[in-house]
């Protein structure tokens, strides 16, 4: 279930904690296999990051489960930053006028940058707190520190669908006001679905609270976006 730092792994099918992702004899390594599943513990483990990253881009359950438990996340906390930058442009651009002058057009982007920051912190604090009102042994079980890094690896991956928004800044204003709406929409919308689908990864909610769990996820997003709508009127004033 450890490794010899105390690191968590699990198997990437059906979530069931394991010893260990691999076996060495000799000269070669052979993926273990999951007691509970019978399959291969963790099929992304000699597998490159980009291939991973298109799986969780693709809403794959197990690329979710071993970017969180498996692998390591340090280059995923890069791809979070390169993220912020691109969510933060975007969503200058999208309130600035073309016309406006370089050090407006920079304001905007440092204030969209601190509302995107805030806005992760506070999706992470909501589900924290999903999680300690349906799995109050989760708590005393893996410990704060634990828990919180763990919801916070689930609000960067799901931010990865942040990376739809690029055709839109390539479009510029090549395209029209519905059409701009449309795939802001679409982009949320896949948003939605991969914090709902990673939560699930890591929430260890048992089956007749799952659709709960769910359910409070989605207030939480609503909630998330609710304050964006506000903090954007604000920056308008």
């Amino acid at each position: 279930m450890t490794d010899g730092n105390g690191k968590q792994f699990v198997c990437v099918s059906c979530g069931n904690p394991v010893r260990e992702l691999y076996k060495k004899y000799s000269n070669t390594v052979k993926p273990t296999h999951c007691n509970k599943c019978n399959q291969i513990t963790d099929k992304y483990i000699e597998v490159e990051e980009f291939i991973i990253l298109i799986d969780a881009l693709l809403l794959v359950s197990s690329a979710f489960r071993h970017m969180i438990y498996n692998g390591k996340f340090k280059l995923y906390w890069k791809i979070s930053l390169v993220v912020l930058l691109l969510e933060s442009f975007a969503l200058c651009r999208q309130k600035r006028e073309d016309g406006a002058n370089t050090a407006l057009y920079e304001k905007g982007f440092y204030m969209s940058a601190l509302q995107n920051i805030g806005e992760y912190l506070l999706i992470t604090v909501l589900l924290l707190f999903i999680t300690v009102i349906l799995g109050v042994g989760q708590l005393t079980k893996v410990g704060l520190a634990s828990l919180t890094l763990t919801i916070l690896k689930v609000v960067a991956i799901s931010n990865f669908s942040k990376f739809f928004l690029l055709p839109i800044l390539v479009w510029g204003s090549n395209t029209t006001d519905f059409g701009r709406n449309l795939h802001y929409m679409l982009v949320t919308g896949h948003h939605l679905c991969s914090l709902v689908m990673a939560y699930n990864v890591v929430g260890n909610i048992d089956k007749h609270r799952r659709w709960l769990s769910i359910l409070l996820v989605i207030c939480a997003f609503i909630m998330k976006e609710y304050v964006r709508y506000l903090s954007a009127f604000q920056m308008m004033l």
